[in-house]
């Protein structure tokens, strides 16, 4: 836990906004995970899973473009090996299984 609040607050955002996202994602990757979980609800686990990899792609995006004067540090676990342009590459492929998702839970329920 040290690890991530150390890696959130190292951010290129103000201290502020750096310890509402260390709070504030984790509870919302928990919530996408209950979502998905349970049948009624699922659709709307796919959606907000889609948004949170939606703005984490777009911040890798930033990222490349220079946008921030910084590269924040890299991510660490799983996929710490993976430079940024890796790491865009990752997220576009997991977007597109997300909408892929979307569409054939959509299929399925029709």
């Amino acid at each position: 836990m040290e690890a991530h609040l150390y890696a959130m607050r190292n951010q290129p955002f103000s201290r502020t906004v750096n310890n509402f996202l260390a709070h504030a994602l984790p509870l919302a990757e928990i919530i996408a995970v209950i979502l998905l979980v349970i049948n009624t609800t699922r659709l709307l686990g796919l959606y907000l899973s889609l948004l949170l990899m939606t703005l984490f792609t777009g911040y890798v995006l930033v990222v490349l473009l220079g946008l921030f004067g910084r590269i924040p540090c890299s991510c660490g676990g799983v996929i710490e090996l993976l430079g940024w342009k890796e790491h865009l590459v990752f997220n576009i492929f997991f977007l597109a299984i997300s909408i892929a998702a979307i569409r054939l839970h959509k299929y399925i329920h029709a």
